[in-house]
């Protein structure tokens, strides 16, 4: 089952990252949603617009929302001076399908699969990042992934907020086979040589952006993400163009 609605989870999954969310005991959050701009896959050489839904609901520690490319559910189990501690679990709604793009053509679709996810984010008044890592938890070969981000941040003034840094990403051979590698079978279909991608670097990547709130309850945004694939990423027949740009604008309601 398609959800064309969630295909650019990668730009949905920035917002929980950046928004603030305050959760006592008490439902809070934010809802909205924008226009997303982004390739067709990992690699591809043409983008597609969308609409793009922007959700992150707490009660307490719990929480439902983007966390790195998945919608998941998790639990803040910790927070220590300016460190707050998570794990959960989540998947990818909109994996890659053979009919994202031409060039897809024989490899056929990526399953949806349930994933485990624990991360660990740091935050001050001009610095905030984290890392989240992951892994196939339904045994569908889609392996382990690490990602991070580190973004300077400031207020020009106190409704608006920028922000800027360097985002990464390194997986596992599971992961990496399953999004860049060609099977015999896989070569076969599409025409495109067989492939082994193995364990490694697979994008680094910058992000820009800005948040502002118009009133206590509303907020707009904007975001911009270059990135560019490395070593089995980018070598891998699959992918078309190595360097990647993302954009967003995008409207919130916190409440």
């Amino acid at each position: 089952m398609r959800f064309p609605l969630a295909q650019p989870l990668i730009l949905f999954c920035l917002l929980p990252a950046t928004l603030p969310v305050l959760a006592e005991d008490k439902l809070s959050g934010f809802i909205g949603g924008g226009v997303g701009v982004k390739p067709n896959y990992s690699g591809a050489k043409h983008n597609q617009t969308t609409f793009v839904p922007a959700i992150k609901l707490a009660y307490g520690p719990f929480f439902v929302g983007g966390v790195d490319d998945l919608l998941g559910a998790g639990w803040e189990v910790a927070k220590i001076d300016r460190w707050t501690f998570a794990l959960g679990v989540g998947t990818n709604l909109s994996p890659r399908q053979e009919s994202d793009d031409a060039h897809l053509r024989g490899l056929g679709d990526i399953d949806v699969t349930p994933r485990a996810f624990t991360s660990a984010a740091y935050q001050n008044g001009w610095l905030k990042g984290g890392v989240i890592a992951s892994q196939d938890v339904g045994g569908n070969q889609q392996g382990f992934k690490l990602t991070g981000y580190a973004h300077l941040q400031w207020r020009p003034v106190e409704s608006v907020r920028l922000f800027t840094g360097p985002t990464f990403s390194w997986a596992d051979s599971d992961y990496m086979q399953t999004q860049y590698g060609v099977t015999a079978s896989q070569a076969m279909r599409s025409g495109l040589p067989r492939y082994d991608a193995g364990a490694g670097l697979e994008k680094v990547g910058w992000e820009l952006g800005m948040d502002y709130e118009m009133t206590s309850s509303w907020l707009v945004g904007a975001r911009v993400v270059a990135q560019h694939l490395e070593n089995n990423a980018a070598d891998s027949p699959i992918a078309e163009q190595s360097g990647q740009l993302s954009g967003l604008l995008f409207t919130a309601w916190r409440f």
